[in-house]
């Protein structure tokens, strides 16, 4: 994973009429990439469909990476409000099935980086590292006053009573989990969002898990 740092915004406005012009160029990227694809992604473009001047665009970002930097950070805020939605699902499901619970981790996982990496696939590779919304997820459970992701996932496997010693279980587990997942995303993303994919995936970690 690329730990390359993107371009970022010049300055922030403080006014309303600069806020308000800021909020048009994110979403002028984010309509371009959703209905004419990254290709058609300029500077010009994103200028002319926010309806601000051009001038007024570099004021605030020094090029369209820029520019995409806002809008990504403005995806992983909405996929952080969907991940505590989910945590809680996935915290239910803890208490009464193994299978059910790594299918629903797995189902997120790979939904969150879908989302992402769909965006703009090439901007993504580039700076993925930047973006790493497993990192994100785990800082704003712990804000909340919630376990970390590998404790919690230790302190599961010591209460369902999995075999082997919890912490090796955890760590190997999560190995596994975001080296597929990793290796997918860099070959074949695609794979992320097939279900049988998925159900092997879940198979590979549940003979690992069953097996003492």
């Amino acid at each position: 994973m690329s730990d390359k740092q993107p371009p970022r915004a010049r300055k922030r406005p403080r006014q309303s009429r600069a806020r308000h012009t800021l909020r048009a160029i994110q979403e002028a990227c984010l309509n371009i990439l959703n209905t004419e694809g990254a290709d058609k992604l300029t500077t010009a473009r994103i200028a002319e469909v926010a309806g601000v001047n051009i001038a007024s665009l570099y004021q605030y970002f020094p090029n369209k990476e820029a520019i995409l930097s806002d809008v990504y950070e403005a995806r992983i805020a909405e996929l952080l409000q969907q991940a505590a939605l989910r945590f809680q699902q996935i915290q239910a499901l803890a208490d009464r099935s193994l299978a059910d619970t790594l299918a629903a981790i797995i189902a997120q996982e790979c939904e969150q980086w879908l989302a992402l990496q769909q965006l703009e696939p090439a901007f993504f590779r580039q700076y993925q590292g930047s973006f790493d919304i497993h990192q994100r997820v785990d800082e704003l459970t712990q804000s909340l006053d919630n376990p970390s992701w590998e404790q919690w996932l230790e302190q599961w496997l010591a209460d369902k009573g999995a075999g082997g010693d919890p912490r090796y279980r955890a760590l190997l587990l999560r190995q596994t989990l975001r080296s597929n997942l990793g290796q997918a995303m860099h070959e074949q993303p695609a794979l992320l969002a097939d279900e049988h994919y998925r159900a092997e995936l879940l198979q590979l970690l549940l003979r690992y898990l069953e097996h003492h």
